[in-house]
């Protein structure tokens, strides 16, 4: 019998909520460089044209160089606003686990939460905690390679 699932992981942020958003929502492009541990490329396809993510945006993420570990996602839900995006993962190898699997974003000040809807394809199938894991370590990533949100509690006073 198919398990429905649904699990979540918060990664603390200092940058600001906007900036961090923003390379998801419109620089994805930049994950290879930002966190080349988790990321190894990531591609536009199926007719999409603009890294600037929209409902129906489609791309490729290669989690590592060998194919092993790829997905196509398209977004299915945007609200710029409130900092929140939804993918669904069309194919890859994750999907021989799962009859679907959505992941969603949401960054406020402070943190960055990605949540995790799925239906496991048969109850031995594993939980996603593995993908969890790296989502949490490519935030950590981007969230060192933009400025702190208050960069003037990190200047020294001149006297």
């Amino acid at each position: 019998m198919a398990q429905i699932g649904k699990k979540e992981v918060k990664t603390p942020i200092q940058c600001s909520a906007a900036k961090f958003y923003e390379v998801y929502w419109k620089e994805a492009y930049l994950l290879p460089t930002i966190s080349p541990r988790n990321v190894k490329k990531i591609e536009l396809v199926d007719g999409t044209s603009s890294w600037e993510d929209k409902v129906g945006s489609r791309k490729r993420v290669h989690f590592d160089e060998a194919g092993l570990e790829d997905f196509k996602d398209e977004v299915v839900e945007i609200d710029p606003k409130a900092k929140q995006i939804t993918y669904k993962v069309l194919e890859g190898n994750m999907m021989l686990f799962y009859h679907s699997f959505q992941a969603a974003l949401e960054v406020t000040e402070g943190t960055a939460k990605w949540t995790v809807e799925f239906i496991k394809k048969h109850d031995s199938c594993p939980n996603p905690d593995h993908y969890l894991h790296r989502l949490d370590s490519v935030n950590k990533d981007v969230n060192a390679s933009l400025p702190p949100k208050d960069v003037n509690a990190y200047l020294l006073p001149i006297n």
